[in-house]
């Protein structure tokens, strides 16, 4: 199958399976922490830095936009203009299949599909399952570097400037 022909391609066991298996309970573990943190009312639940339930594209889902661990799982790139090339690599836990342009893939731990996200429409269905742990990563070809970001790591600039207050030690 060629990625030039079709716009995506799925990579079997791109990731080891105890690179998956760590990622996972990893994710999964900081969430629980998160998801504690802000019910003991230890930090407020609109603090992006340690992720959020507010993602308009999947509501009620923890999400972590730039978490250091997956900032160094592909090292050197730059981020999404208008997601150009998208990548989702399943890191374990339920099956939630991913729809291109009503092709449905279904990704096992460890394997990794990468398709032109500003061309083929994509989709999930409602989640059904218990849980589930993807990492989501979007390239542009142009020079964007970060996604506008100061480095890699960082929240979104948008957040960043909206809780610098925050941290301001002046």
């Amino acid at each position: 199958m060629s990625f030039k022909k079709n716009n995506y391609v799925v990579v079997k066991q791109a990731v080891s399976k105890e690179l998956t298996c760590f990622l996972f309970d990893y994710i999964s573990l900081k969430r629980n922490v998160v998801q504690k943190l802000y019910e003991a009312n230890y930090t407020p639940p609109n603090l992006y830095i340690l992720g959020h339930w507010n993602d308009s594209q999947v509501p009620n889902t923890y999400c972590h936009y730039s978490d250091i661990a997956f900032e160094i799982l592909l090292k050197k790139h730059t981020d999404r203009q208008e997601c150009e090339f998208s990548i989702t690599l399943n890191l374990g836990g339920d099956t939630w299949p991913i729809y291109l342009e009503n092709k449905k893939i279904i990704l096992k731990a460890g394997d990794m599909l990468i398709y032109r996200g500003n061309i083929l429409k994509h989709w999930r269905n409602k989640f059904i399952g218990e849980k589930c742990a993807q990492v989501f990563l979007h390239y542009i070809s142009s020079e964007l570097k970060f996604d506008g970001r100061e480095s890699l790591g960082m929240p979104p600039t948008d957040i960043n400037n909206k809780y610098k207050s925050i941290f301001n030690t002046d």
